[in-house]
C-alpha cells in the first residue's frame, strides 16, 4: 500500500494545486458577479439591467459548478471533473477575452486574474493528469 501512495504523489499533488487554481478562479468570478450586479442596480429597469442581472447569474453559476466539481476530483478523484471544468471555464473566459478584454473595455489587470487561474488549473490538472500512473483506465 505504502508503495501505491508513493507513485501516485506527485500525480495527485499537482492534481490538487490545478483544482486549487480552479477554486481561485470560482472564488473571482462570484467577485466578478458581484460587480456586475451592482452595474445592474444602477440601471433602470430596462433590458440592459435584466441582461446584466443575467449575466451574473451565469457568472455565479459558472463559478458554483467549477467550485463542485473542484471538491469532486479532489475528494472523490472524479475523473470528469477535468473536462467539465475545463469546458466551463474555457466558455466563460474565452467570452470575456474577446469581448471585454481585446477590445479593452477593462485593463488587463485585473481583467488577466481569471483567465490566469484557469491557465494555472489547466497546466496542473494535465500534468497531474499527464503522470498519473491511473492514466489509461
Amino acid at each position: 500500500m505504502p508503495a501505491r501512495m508513493s507513485t501516485q504523489t506527485p500525480a495527485r499533488i499537482l492534481t490538487v494545486i490545478g483544482y486549487a487554481f480552479y477554486l481561485l478562479w470560482a472564488a473571482l468570478h462570484v467577485q466578478a458577479g458581484n460587480a456586475v450586479v451592482r452595474l445592474g442596480r444602477a440601471q433602470h429597469h430596462s433590458m440592459v439591467q435584466a441582461r446584466l442581472y443575467q449575466d451574473a447569474w451565469t457568472l455565479y453559476f459558472a463559478a458554483g459548478l467549477i467550485a463542485v466539481f473542484s471538491v469532486l476530483a479532489v475528494v472523490r478523484e472524479w475523473q470528469p471533473a477535468f473536462w467539465l471544468v475545463l469546458g466551463i471555464a474555457f466558455v466563460t473566459d474565452v467570452s470575456f477575452i474577446l469581448f471585454v478584454l481585446v477590445p479593452h473595455y477593462m485593463p488587463l489587470w485585473p481583467g488577466l486574474q481569471g483567465p490566469l487561474a484557469w491557465a494555472g488549473g489547466l497546466a496542473f490538472t494535465t500534468a497531474g493528469l499527464v503522470i498519473s500512473p491511473r492514466r489509461g483506465r
